[in-house]
C-alpha cells in the first residue's frame, strides 16, 4: 500500500507557483515585464492579494529555500502544561483527597509563588482522569455529609412543632 504520508506532490506545487510568481514580481517591480505596468495589476491576473504574496515573498527574500515558499502550520503550537512536576503531584494528590479546583487552587495560591490557573488545573485533572468523582468517592461525601448532618444544628422555625421553645411563634395556619 502506498504511503501518502511522504507524498510531496502539494509542496513541489507550491513551489512551482511561487517561484514563478516571485520570479515575474520581480520583473514588474524592475520595469523589464512586457505584460504588467503595475503590480495591483499582476496581483489581479494571478487572482492573489497583496497580503498574501508579500508574506511569500518576504519569507523568501529571508531563507531563499523551498521550505520558505511551503505554507507554515498555523495556530498556537501546544506542547506540555509548564506545571513543575511536584505541583502536577500534588495536584492530583489533593484531588484525591476529595478536594475540587477551586479548594486546590486555594492551597496553591498559599505556598507556591505562581499558582497554575484553575483551567490548568481542570486541564490537569482532566488528563489524569480526575477531573469526574468516581462512585466511591461520591459515596465518601454522601457519608461524610450524613454523618454530619446532625452536627449542623441549622433548622428553620416552620419545622419546629408548636410545642418546642425556640424562641419564635409560628403563624397561625388559616
Amino acid at each position: 500500500m502506498r504511503n501518502n504520508s511522504s507524498d510531496l506532490t502539494l509542496d513541489r506545487n507550491y513551489v512551482q507557483k511561487w517561484r514563478f510568481l516571485i520570479g515575474e514580481y520581480e520583473a514588474v517591480k524592475a520595469g523589464r515585464s512586457e505584460r504588467y505596468l503595475r503590480v495591483g495589476e499582476f496581483y489581479r491576473a494571478h487572482g492573489t492579494c497583496s497580503q498574501t504574496f508579500r508574506k511569500y515573498y518576504n519569507r523568501y527574500l529571508q531563507n531563499p529555500g523551498d521550505a520558505s515558499l511551503v505554507p507554515q502550520r498555523r495556530g498556537p503550537r501546544w506542547k506540555r502544561s509548564g506545571v513543575p512536576v511536584a505541583v502536577e503531584a500534588r495536584i492530583v494528590e489533593q484531588r484525591q483527597l476529595g478536594l475540587n479546583r477551586y479548594e486546590i487552587y486555594a492551597g496553591l495560591r498559599e505556598t507556591v509563588a505562581e499558582p497554575p490557573s484553575l483551567s490548568t488545573i481542570y486541564r490537569l485533572l482532566r488528563r489524569h482522569g480526575l477531573n469526574r468523582l468516581n462512585t466511591p468517592r461520591i459515596e465518601a461525601k454522601r457519608r461524610i455529609i450524613k454523618e454530619k448532618l446532625g452536627e449542623l444544628g441549622m433548622s428553620t422555625c416552620t419545622s419546629c412543632p408548636q410545642t418546642a421553645s425556640c424562641g419564635h411563634r409560628r403563624r397561625p395556619t388559616m
